[in-house]
């Protein structure tokens, strides 16, 4: 080789040297430089605007949530969304942060969970966030140590590992909002039960403030129950939430279970009750009582005490605002419309009670 020749490949070697290092640098800035950076810069000033977030995967699972003038729905239930779990996802999505860039290998996606959901077998989810026209869309993959995620842009070639963590489980019942009633067993005047089989009972507080229920009729020569075993179903209505909920079948089950609950407000709530296999189902009627509600009006506030002649005056106290009425039945009423809700198997037996367990066992006969 002569020594022009070595030259030249000497230069070029340099110069493809100096290439490979300034791309690497480059690459380098570019990832720094997004790092920290925001997946969505442009979702948060438009979140007052969002009216439908869509979760879908590969195996054909999906849950739309619509926004309209009563609120949040799932489209897939024609039920009401929970709302403050739409609000978490929707804040989640617009505070995606970038940690580092990942793999722009197709054939890796997959590792990462972020490969296109088009496939039953794909683990990944989209998230498409819609306000009007304009549409965020995201795969969500899988999950580091419960601090950061895998995504991706479906227009993207590139993945990147994003906090905070994000769930978006297109499991539609995980998103219907699953409160029947939140009514404190104080609340409840009356409980009136006829069982599918066996007498009917009833439980009452006789008067607001009252600490303990009764129990009525009680059979002769038999005793009620202690109070707690009394009181403990007129709490059934207090943080009653449901499992699940399908449309209600046109020819009610018989024979079904009822027990009717009345609040000193006036409230009154319906459920007919029966089981299939291991599962408990309930339909709801509501209505509201006025005759009820003003026989137990609400006692009114304490008196001011007034000042002794002698003592500096005292400023009048703020008018406090009358209390809101309890708009359970009729927010109830509304929702329970053609629906059977599917409700754990112990809150069942807390509403349905046999009036046998409500009484004390009598005294085994003493051996001759």
């Amino acid at each position: 080789m002569n020594q022009k020749k070595f030259v030249i490949l000497g230069v070029s070697a340099v110069v493809l040297l100096g290439a490979g290092v300034w791309l690497s640098m480059h690459r380098t800035n570019q990832q720094t430089n997004r790092s920290g950076g925001e997946v969505f810069a442009d979702l948060k000033p438009a979140l007052g605007d969002v009216d439908e977030i869509r979760l879908s995967r590969g195996d054909g699972s999906r849950t739309t949530l619509h926004r309209n003038a009563d609120g949040w729905v799932v489209v897939e239930r024609n039920y009401p969304a929970d709302a403050a779990r739409v609000r978490e996802l929707a804040l989640a999505l617009a505070g995606l942060r970038i940690v580092e860039e990942k793999t722009r290998d197709p054939a890796n996606y997959a590792k990462l969970g972020v490969e296109a959901p088009d496939k039953p077998t794909a683990t990944s989810t989209l998230v498409e966030v819609v306000a009007g026209k304009q549409t965020w869309s995201l795969i969500v993959g899988k999950g580091v140590d419960n601090r950061a995620v895998y995504v991706r842009k479906p227009a993207e070639a590139v993945s990147l590992l994003v906090q905070p963590v994000i769930t978006p489980d297109p499991d539609q019942k995980r998103w219907i909002d699953r409160l029947i009633t939140d009514i404190p067993g104080a609340n409840v005047h009356n409980v009136a039960v006829k069982p599918a089989s066996g007498p009917s009972y009833q439980l009452t507080r006789a008067n607001r403030g009252d600490a303990d229920v009764t129990l009525s009729p009680v059979p002769k020569g038999r005793t009620a129950a202690s109070s707690m075993s009394l009181n403990g179903q007129a709490e059934a209505l207090t943080g009653f939430h449901f499992d699940d909920i399908r449309s209600a079948p046109a020819t009610p089950a018989t024979p079904s279970d009822v027990a009717t609950y009345r609040t000193f407000d006036g409230q009154v709530i319906e459920f007919s009750g029966h089981r299939e296999g291991d599962k408990a189902f309930v339909s709801i009627a509501t209505r509201r009582d006025p005759a009820l509600a003003a026989k137990f009006p609400e006692p009114p506030p304490p008196p001011a005490i007034a000042p002794s002649p002698s003592a500096m005056p005292v400023p009048a106290a703020p008018t406090m605002p009358a209390k809101a009425p309890d708009q359970t039945v009729e927010k109830l009423g509304l929702r329970a419309q053609g629906v059977e809700y599917e409700i754990p198997a112990y809150k069942y037996e807390a509403l349905f009670k046999k009036q046998e367990e409500l009484l004390e066992q009598p005294a085994s006969p003493a051996k001759k």
